[in-house]
């Protein structure tokens, strides 16, 4: 997506900011998000997901204090929620909005062939006898 979004010219011209912008910040997400693995692999336990838990249970609660559950968490976790939380607060002022509009009546509409116009000559009159 980001190729495409940069180096195909229709694409890039129907592009504002704010789309390649957001699907820079996912690209960086999913990176940092795949960066976390080999951490994540030295606490195979799981003791460390628990306090992401914590952390989250405590968020959506209105919890204080709970940021001190991933106090001691390695920076690639903390970037990888600042980022993620980020891409929250742009959400609504970006193109990503469009996910939350369900098109349910697409299941039960006939289906629809998209034909496009070919390139029309001009038309030419002719006179009887030319």
């Amino acid at each position: 997506l980001v190729h495409r979004r940069l180096f195909d010219a229709r694409v890039r011209a129907a592009s504002s900011t704010s789309d390649t912008l957001i699907i820079m910040l996912l690209w960086a997400q999913l990176a940092l998000g795949l960066l976390t693995i080999p951490v994540s692999l030295q606490h195979l336990d799981g003791h460390e997901m628990v306090k992401f838990m914590t952390w989250a249970q405590g968020i959506f609660t209105f919890q204080s204090g709970a940021a001190d559950n991933v106090a001691e968490a390695s920076i690639i976790f903390k970037l990888h929620l600042v980022l993620g939380l980020t891409i929250l607060l742009l959400f609504p002022f970006t193109r990503l909005v469009h996910m939350l509009s369900v098109p349910v009546r697409y299941l039960w509409r006939p289906g629809y062939q998209v034909v496009r116009a070919k390139e029309r000559r001009p038309l030419t009159v002719r006179l009887p006898g030319e």
